[in-house]
């Protein structure tokens, strides 16, 4: 029994081991300054599970030191974050697209036997960059994007001419310090073991397009890359890891950024997420620029502010990496820990008194060896001058800061809340419990503490042309009428004949009355609408090409506002009710797990007459398969269903629409018969995406009471409140 105790003990703590090969040919480019390339590919981590560690033997530190590592493989995103793609539509809105995390290894550990040394590694399909600091030497990993071989040097053995490093500028001094607006003044720091800022990324176009050739998953590596690399150094210097909450990438040109330098574009970053982006969960949020912005800026000491912003520009792509064709190189990592230091609440390091260093006053005698927040790259040397950490009257500042000043919770990967209004009443919940409620949410940390959910009265329009009341939301809602908005004047005309709201046409929308609109062919978005606040917007997944991905289970849906497509449809696949004309339709992608039988369905679970119609394939050559347009009779109020047969592999679109164009609302689309579960199922995951949470929370709640084997978890025979409490004991990501 001691023995075989033993064992799994070894067998859980021993490192697994791999051999760091040299490249028999090394690149002249990459030999003239004693440097060597290596075979490092991301299969080879792919078996190793988060938080256990590696050991890599014979790791080259150039030509003639091999070193072996110790390193842990970590996560830099948080449980529930999200990373899309995205464009602009044309009242210049967002339209997000979900995509996969990328596929990236990140490790951190140090040099065995010298624990004082620091290596980081990001291996991916398209980027590969790390750095290992020992003794005050910085050795470089960086794989050069155009000729794909991954070089390890050191970086004090190239010349800055060689490196042409750019000449990065940072804007804080010359920019104003805001008032700011403190969030969430009532939920107060944790003191858990591990402690973590949450960070919203964003980019611009030509990021991806610039320096990933338009390649998003590319460009989502290196985004990561550069956070996992920040984690790194902050986990170490001041106890608080960084971890990604949202990413967000651009498809194309049309991005929301137009700024020629960091000055302007920094409030004007701030302006689309406070006015757009509220809902997206973060303690900070950072723009990655592409652009040749003269550097990069931030607002000091905002971290769960209004003001919790940031931008690096100048951005090069890769770790630095000298090659013959002069292109100029820039420190990435340090640009945005420079920058998210400064939202910390650190100034440089000149400003200090007495100074850490003079480098940003014109005195470079201690240039070598300047740490993130100096100025010593302006320096003879550059960026090699740098070491990546903070300097440790720096580290005191931050620290000080994140654990006794900020009035927010950093306790590693919280779900972080806000104020959800329920009419008058004010709750804090997450962005998604208060959609599902039906509520008004303000905004990721904010708090019932500093906000107000305190009635408003709108003018309401009663249906009568031209009359109008002033009333709360529920009492128009009584008299049948249609609220207008919080604070709207009846005087404002918004109820009269002669009122212009939005019209929506197929590719434009114009402010016209409701006559004009259906003289002019135009489909009228309803009283107190406009083409500027968005009237005429499609929803998320009101395209194919942005159909919404789903797998086995129960979807919730809404075709409220949705356009109605012209993609083609034929009856004849439909094996009883026809379809109607899939008016106010909605999309979803599915990928068959197993060849068989499909069932997709909204019989009884939605609240409006609905078309369903399958199709096999992808957008622009897709074949339909399956339809229905309602089951008199079996399903209420000509809700539909229908069965197709699907291929293992395949992809399949599901489209959803309305009998008539007044056959709109919402419901559940069901999924089901194939049998997707994994051999030993997450216990509580009853939507079967990997991990617990609200959604299966919600999807049991919906089956209280019935013999559900799918929400049945104990297998008592009936869903009920043991079921829910073994939900909870397994809430998290699935192990």
């Amino acid at each position: 029994m001691l023995l075989s105790t033993f064992l799994s003990i070894s067998l859980v703590v021993m490192p697994q081991e791999f051999s760091i090969e040299k490249m028999q040919k090394t690149p002249a480019e990459v030999l003239q300054f004693d440097g060597v390339t290596i075979n490092l590919k991301q299969e080879m981590l792919q078996d190793v599970q988060f938080d256990e560690s590696v050991r890599l033997q014979n790791f080259p530190l150039g030509n003639n030191l091999d070193v072996n590592v110790l390193l842990t493989k970590f996560d830099v995103f948080t449980p529930e974050a999200e990373v899309v793609t995205a464009t602009l539509n044309k009242d210049g809105k967002p339209l997000l697209r979900p995509i996969p995390k990328p596929s990236i290894s990140f490790l951190r550990g140090a040099i065995e036997g010298d624990p004082s040394s620091r290596v980081f590694l990001a291996i991916g399909e398209y980027t590969t960059n790390g750095v290992i600091e020992q003794d005050g030497q910085t050795y470089v990993v960086a794989k050069d994007k155009t000729r794909g071989w991954t070089a390890v040097f050191n970086l004090s053995n190239v010349s800055p001419e060689e490196m042409n490093w750019v000449d990065f500028l940072c804007g804080v001094e010359d920019f104003p310090r805001p008032e700011m607006q403190r969030k969430n003044t009532e939920q107060l720091r944790s003191v858990g073991d591990c402690q973590a800022l949450q960070v919203a990324v964003d980019t611009d176009w030509e990021f991806t397009n610039d320096l990933f050739e338009g390649n998003t998953a590319a460009s989502s590596e290196y985004a990561a890359t550069l956070m996992a690399a920040m984690s790194t150094i902050y986990s170490v210097d001041v106890g608080v890891e960084v971890h990604i909450s949202y990413l967000r990438l651009w498809e194309n040109a049309a991005d929301p950024w137009s700024a020629s330098d960091t000055a302007t574009q920094l409030p004007q970053f701030r302006e689309h997420w406070e006015s757009q982006m509220s809902a997206v969960p973060r303690h900070l949020a950072h723009l990655f620029s592409g652009r040749s912005l003269g550097g990069g800026i931030a607002y000091v000491g905002t971290v769960c502010t209004s003001y919790g912003y940031a931008v690096s520009g100048n951005l090069h792509g890769s770790f630095p990496i000298p090659l013959a064709d002069h292109h100029s190189n820039n420190w990435d990592i340090m640009v945005v820990s420079h920058e998210t230091g400064h939202n910390c609440a650190t100034w440089h390091t000149h400003n200090y008194v007495p100074v850490i260093d003079g480098c940003g006053i014109g005195d470079c005698s201690s240039a070598w060896g300047g740490t993130i927040m100096s100025y010593c790259h302006q320096c003879s040397g550059g960026m090699t001058n740098l070491v990546l950490n903070f300097h440790s009257r720096v580290q005191e500042t931050i620290e000080n800061y994140l654990f006794n000043e900020i009035q927010c919770s950093l306790e590693c990967d919280a779900t972080l809340v806000g104020v959800c209004c329920l009419g008058e009443t004010c709750t804090e919940s997450t962005s998604f419990e208060c959609d599902q409620s039906n509520g008004l949410f303000l905004g990721s940390g904010t708090s019932c503490a500093s906000a107000s959910c305190n009635p408003q009265v709108g003018a309401c329009c009663t249906g009568v042309v031209g009359y109008c009341e002033e009333l709360l939301p529920t009492g128009c809602a009584n008299i049948g009428g249609t609220f207008v908005g919080y604070a709207t004047l009846c005087a404002d005309g918004y109820c009269d004949a002669d009122a212009l709201n939005a019209c929506c046409f197929t590719s434009s929308c114009t402010d016209l009355t409701n006559v004009d609109c259906v003289i002019a062919g135009g489909t009228w978005a309803g009283v107190g609408t406009s083409c500027a606040s968005g009237g005429c917007d499609p929803l998320d997944n009101d395209f194919c090409e942005t159909a919404a991905v789903v797998s086995s289970g129960v979807w919730y849906f809404s075709t409220t506002d949705a356009v109605t497509d012209d993609d083609p449809f034929d009856n004849l696949t439909c094996p009883s009710e026809w379809l109607g004309g899939v008016f106010n339709d909605v999309w979803f992608k599915y990928e068959s797990c197993e060849t068989g039988e499909l069932l997709v369905s909204t019989c009884n679970i939605a609240n409006f007459n609905t078309d369903i119609v399958v199709y096999e394939g992808v957008c622009g050559s897709m074949v339909q398969i399956g339809c229905n347009g309602g089951i008199d009779g079996v399903c209420s109020g000509y809700s539909s269903e229908v069965s197709v047969s699907v291929l293992e592999g395949e992809t399949y679109l599901f489209r959803i629409g309305g009998f008539s164009a007044k056959d709109f609302g919402s419901g559940q689309l069901l999924i089901s018969g194939q049998d997707c579960i994994p051999d030993v199922p997450c216990i509580g995951d009853v939507t079967y995406d990997g991990q617990i949470g609200i959604d299966d929370l919600l999807a049991v709640i919906d089956e209280w009471g019935s013999n559900s084997f799918q929400h049945d978890i104990d297998e008592s025979g009936v869903v009920d409140s043991a079921d829910l409490l073994l939900l909870v004991a397994n809430w998290g990501i699935c192990n």
